[in-house]
């Protein structure tokens, strides 16, 4: 069988096809696989954070609702009748416990609500020793109670008028009965297998759906460690029980807890399948078009040549000579040439544009996180010192809440606008996330970049943003240490630093140590 120029322009076409076809669907499987975990990872993380915010508000309003019936209680310590009715409406009011005691510092239960049967017995429970040992505000770690029951006790002290200490009130959460940390986790968002766990800062379980576990120690779970080093993340892990998950994990100040939210690693993968199947149902029309074109074409490339093949073979060396009349397609070849250039340089003026978008925050215009790993990146390899600025609006859920969220959006571009303006192009401006925001300097040590954040929170403080209503920033500065730490470190410490100046009265600079 003779190989003719159209036969090696279909079978190069069908090898480059098929090649592009493979090297595509399997770049696609990877991209979309990793693009899942990380999507995964990333929901765990932020639903962990929200439910861990949430807890800690919950835990505070509990403490808050404790100190505010101190006066009363100290004032009718002596009256167990009285003290009874005020556990009763403290119990009504607060919700969230379980049961309430006064307990005097002879460690005697003077009174309870509801009336579990132990008023003038002496309480020896691991959590009324802390509270009598440490005198101030606790929440204990979980312990069997006298009544037998696994509980929590979140204690404040009482002190009577000339400062001695006389018992203290008590609230409980029965971790194995209904409880509002029941009612914040039961349910995951996601129906996929999905699940969430609290851990004390042993690494024992306080709530977890299988309630048989509750108790139990998780310590060797590697996110468990995370969360008693007081670290907040996501990981990819294999749990105590050996199933493969996807962890996103936060640490909880108030109550030294940690909560977990997890995904089946075989879960977060179910649309992969799906996906890959649309994308080749997709592809299959394109292909078979284009290969019915190019089988039409290919008569049309290689017609010239055949044309002239034959006419040669045909020809008589001693007949007249004619010029064939064969068209070179040199003109359509330059047309096709130009056409396809035109197409490439807007294709890639469509991903340069595509490229921008995705590292630009949409709202302020300022890079976004990925980018600033792009950028941590770089840094790094070349070996470059540089230093980061951390920064944190003050009371911005007020501006939300007061002023509404657009509001609140105008105040965000009008940091950002302030921070671009103050590094003058010496760093780059990052927002983070919500009204948290960076700054990266190359080669600037940290006293100089100290300098730069407090102009920019001296400018913020001295303007005017558009709510007409003066705003201030807390901000953490720190250095990298050059071959001596991780950027999660970095960031672990400036993040530090911010939390410091926020604990400090915000509307000011810390350097990070």
């Amino acid at each position: 069988m003779i190989k003719t120029l159209r036969f090696w322009i279909l079978t190069l076409i069908s090898f480059s096809l098929l090649a592009i076809l493979i090297s595509t669907f399997f770049s696609s499987y990877i991209v979309t696989k990793k693009s899942l975990i990380n999507n995964s990872l990333e929901q765990n993380e932020v639903y962990s954070l929200k439910l861990a915010q949430l807890t800690q508000e919950v835990f505070e309003s509990m403490q808050a609702n404790l100190e505010a019936r101190k006066p009363d209680v100290i004032e009718n310590i002596d009256d167990p009748i009285e003290l009874t009715r005020i556990l009763d409406q403290l119990l009504i009011s607060g919700k969230n416990f379980n049961s309430l005691s006064v307990i005097g510092s002879d460690a005697v239960a003077i009174a309870t609500s509801p009336n579990i049967g132990i008023a003038g017995n002496k309480i020896e429970s691991p959590g009324v020793l802390e509270a009598l040992s440490k005198k101030t505000n606790i929440i204990s770690s979980p312990y069997r109670a006298v009544t037998g029951r696994l509980l929590i006790l979140i204690s404040t002290p009482l002190f009577d008028a000339h400062n001695k200490y006389i018992g203290m009130l008590n609230g409980t959460i029965y971790l194995e009965e209904d409880n509002f940390i029941k009612e914040i986790l039961a349910e995951h968002f996601s129906e996929d297998g999905s699940y969430v766990f609290v851990v004390d800062k042993e690494g024992t379980l306080i709530y977890h759906p299988e309630k048989n576990r509750i108790g139990e120690s998780v310590r060797e779970n590697k996110v468990v460690q995370r969360l008693m080093e007081k670290q907040s993340g996501a990981k990819e892990i294999f749990n105590s029980k050996g199933q493969h998950v996807l962890a996103g994990f936060s640490y909880i100040d108030a109550s030294e807890w940690g909560v977990v939210s997890q995904t089946p690693y075989k879960s977060s993968l179910n649309p992969l399948s799906g996906i890959m199947q649309k994308m080749f149902f997709y592809t299959m029309p394109f292909v078979i078009v284009f290969y019915f074109l190019a089988f039409l074409l290919s008569e049309k490339l290689a017609s010239p040549l055949k044309n002239l093949a034959l006419f040669t073979m045909n020809s008589n060396s001693e007949e007249t000579y004619e010029k064939p009349q064969i068209s070179t397609w040199y003109f359509e070849a330059k047309q096709l040439t130009e056409t396809i250039e035109r197409y490439r340089k807007k294709h890639e003026e469509t991903l340069a544009d595509f490229k921008q978008q995705s590292l630009t925050d949409s709202l302020t215009g300022l890079r976004n996180r990925r980018y600033l790993d792009l950028l941590f990146t770089d840094l790094i390899e070349q070996n470059k010192v540089f230093s980061i600025i951390m920064i944190d609006i003050d009371h911005f859920k007020k501006v939300n809440d007061e002023f509404g969220h657009q509001a609140g959006d105008e105040v965000l571009k009008f940091l950002a606008n302030n921070m671009t303006s103050a590094t003058n192009d010496k760093g780059v401006c990052i927002r983070l996330g919500g009204e948290e925001f960076l700054i990266v300097i190359p080669n600037s040590p940290a006293n100089v970049t100290y300098e730069l954040a407090e102009k920019l929170r001296t400018e913020i403080e001295m303007s005017m943003p558009p709510i007409n209503r003066k705003i201030t920033i807390s901000t953490g500065v720190g250095e990298y240490k050059l071959n001596q730490e991780s950027i999660s470190s970095l960031m672990h410490r400036v993040d530090e630093a911010l939390y410091a100046a926020k604990s400090e009265g915000r509307n000011r600079t810390v350097i990070s140590k």
